[in-house]
């Protein structure tokens, strides 16, 4: 995007409810479950200031496995998968 006549990279991020504290103390501090709050809790950054990528999966509790999960209830993988975010650096 131009911002004041600069191109600058930005990204959309989602804005997730504090985490679930009883399946936090209950896996021993392994599993982090949030709320997904829908579109009134999307921001933009600048890619720049993003320190970290996560993946946030779908929540099927383990008593239930035969269950999709709920589509609001996701739970925080990090290193999820070895990539690359793209800031917009150019480097030679």
């Amino acid at each position: 995007m131009i911002i004041a006549g600069s191109q600058e990279t930005l990204a959309l991020c989602a804005l997730y409810s504090p985490a679930d504290e009883q399946l936090h103390r209950g896996s021993n501090g392994a599993l982090n479950v949030f709320d997904y709050r829908g579109e009134e809790d999307l921001i933009v950054v600048w890619a720049t200031t993003i320190l970290s990528v996560v993946a946030m999966v779908p929540f099927v509790p383990p008593t239930a496995p035969s269950i999709q999960g709920d589509p609001t209830r996701f739970f925080l993988v990090e290193k999820f998968a070895l990539g690359v975010v793209d800031t917009g650096t150019i480097s030679e």
